[in-house]
């Protein structure tokens, strides 16, 4: 440490530095300082690993090695659960806490190791055990907060395949137990609740699995974490059972494998999403999940049939049992997948009439309730005054179309028409046909007025080329009335029917051209007066636009 400090104290004094050592060392703790938390963590756990794989089986410096990398895993969880401050912090702790029971059982047993004793049932047994509802508990609150009001599909599927296990479990680990005349009570009473535990960490480890819910880093980390944890213990009883288990073996590797996950999975940031609910949407049987389903329904017909008592009658039994398991469950796919297609058919019958609904049969555009719905939320949401245009647009002369080629050939310029609207906007603009040949088109979040004269220009630009209907070129020209919303706006109205009156100018002053409302001007209600009743009630509807009584009063010009 003092070499160290006199190297920095030469660099600190512009003195030339002559240990290289120490350029490596900033190096090393430079890039360190770079890297994510998580990463530092798992680094530093494989290492130890690795050395607690190197040393000596069932020395104490190996027992001191595994104690210091199940306590890092405690600490690492304490410290990115405050560090990434999640919504529920209980589950973390709960979590932690039985990790950290875990932990002080194994310094009980290395103490009784110390002293040349291994009793069995100790306290150890109670500090492993009591680590099991902790971490279970824990594991079920976050389930929990995960499903929110979801469907619970998922916990039956955990609850199966836990249920075979279970069988599995029975068979192999806690039979021989019950089976053994030589303990006591309370000795096979502590030798089954290991096997027990691992069921309930097995059961709610599948639950995690199973159910919805954001599978980030964190979720990869803590689920590879409870395996390894689970399947250490089944490999543990089962070594335990032939007496073949020795402490410090490689299968600590697979314990400090789960200590060193669990304290990734908190140091991560994602861990702030694992408790988040998430909308469940309709997901069917995968092969995955299927094949597990059916390993599971098949444990006991298997155990039954290949057992060392298995008779000819009892294979009979469990094979007729395991085949009528399998027709079920696919009787049971049949139906999901006939319940599949209906919800899709209806997924679509749903989006074909909501289309139907806002949109205009003839040309696909936005109809007018849609197009007054989004006018209205443009107005609610704008972020100031002056960002949200409405344009009315009437075709010039579309009378002469109808009357000259019919009405087939006028559907079909309406088509054209809203094809090239569509063209001249951008992908935020909203185009709508308003009944007939009015059309209206939304601009939200423009700069100003000098954008929505640009769209009106080169809508009048798009408009004005020649239409080829029924191998005839028409000219199909439109008059185009510009409303930009003001301070004093309130309504849908009120934006509608500036943008009207002032088409009724632009067509008053020529056709073929735009017009910006603006409130200055003195003739805006006579324009549109004077242009309705030359025009008519039976050529333009009064109701194809629900307009308000314009605001202004007549000017005394």
């Amino acid at each position: 440490m003092g070499s160290l400090s006199r190297g920095c104290n030469s660099v600190q004094h512009g003195l030339p530095l002559s240990t290289p050592l120490l350029d490596v060392v900033q190096t090393i703790r430079s890039s360190l300082s770079n890297l994510p938390p998580t990463v530092v963590y798992i680094a530093l756990g494989v290492l130890l690993i690795g050395l607690h794989a190197s040393l000596e089986l069932g020395s104490q410096a190996q027992a001191l090695t595994y104690d210091v990398i199940g306590a890092s895993a405690v600490v690492a969880a304490l410290l990115g659960a405050s560090r990434n401050r999640p919504d529920r912090l209980l589950p973390w702790i709960l979590i932690a806490a039985g990790q950290g029971s875990f932990v002080a059982g194994d310094l009980m047993w290395n103490y009784f190791e110390a002293i040349g004793e291994e009793p069995f049932p100790s306290f150890a047994d109670v500090l492993y055990l009591g680590g099991y509802p902790f971490i279970a508990l824990g594991l079920f609150l976050l389930i929990r907060r995960r499903l929110g009001d979801g469907d619970r599909g998922g916990v039956l599927d955990a609850a199966i395949l836990t249920t075979g296990v279970a069988v599995l479990s029975w068979t192999f680990l806690m039979r021989p137990l019950v089976a053994d005349t030589e303990l006591d009570l309370l000795s096979m009473a502590i030798s089954l609740a290991y096997p027990i535990g691992d069921l309930i960490l097995l059961g709610v480890a599948m639950g995690l699995l199973t159910t919805p819910g954001a599978r980030t880093a964190s979720f990869a980390m803590l689920g590879a974490s409870l395996a390894s944890l689970v399947v250490a213990d089944i490999v543990y009883a089962l070594q335990t059972l032939e007496g073949t288990y020795v402490s410090g073996s490689p299968l600590d590797t697979l314990y400090l494998a789960a200590y060193v996950l669990f304290g990734a999975s908190a140091l991560h940031p994602s861990m702030r999403r694992l408790t988040d609910p998430h909308p469940v949407s309709v997901t069917w049987l995968g092969p995955i999940r299927l094949a597990c389903l059916a390993a599971a329904m098949l444990t006991g017909p298997a155990l039954l049939a290949m057992g060392p008592e298995a008779g000819t009658g009892l294979a009979v039994v469990a094979l007729g049992t395991g085949l009528l398991s399998l027709l079920v469950l696919a009787r049971l796919v049949g139906l999901v997948g006939l319940l599949a297609r209906d919800v899709a058919q209806r997924r679509v019958l749903e989006a074909q009439l909501s289309f139907q609904a806002f949109h205009d049969p003839l040309t696909g555009l936005t109809n007018r309730r849609k197009f007054m719905e989004a006018t209205a939320t443009a107005l609610a949401e704008r972020a100031a005054p002056g960002t949200v245009a409405a344009l009315f647009l009437d075709l010039d002369d579309f009378k002469t179309i109808n009357d000259t080629l019919g009405h087939g050939a006028g559907d079909e310029a309406l088509v054209v028409v809203s094809n090239r609207l569509r063209s001249a906007l951008r992908g935020s603009d909203l185009a709508a046909r308003l009944g007939g040949d009015e059309f209206g088109v939304l601009l939200r979040e423009i700069p100003g007025e000098a954008h929505a004269v640009e769209v009106a220009e080169r809508l009048l630009a798009a408009l004005n080329e020649p239409l080829l209907i029924a191998d005839v070129s028409v000219e199909a020209g439109a008059s185009i009335g510009i409303a930009i919303d003001s301070p004093t706006m309130k309504s849908v109205d009120d934006l509608l029917g500036d943008a009207d009156i002032a088409m009724y100018r632009a067509k008053a002053q020529g056709k073929g051209r735009f017009h910006v409302f603006r409130e200055s001007d003195p003739d805006a209600r006579s324009a549109r007066d004077q242009t309705w009743v030359e025009r008519g009630p039976t050529v333009r509807r009064r109701d194809a636009v629900r307009v308000a009584e314009p605001r202004l009063e007549p000017s005394a010009g």
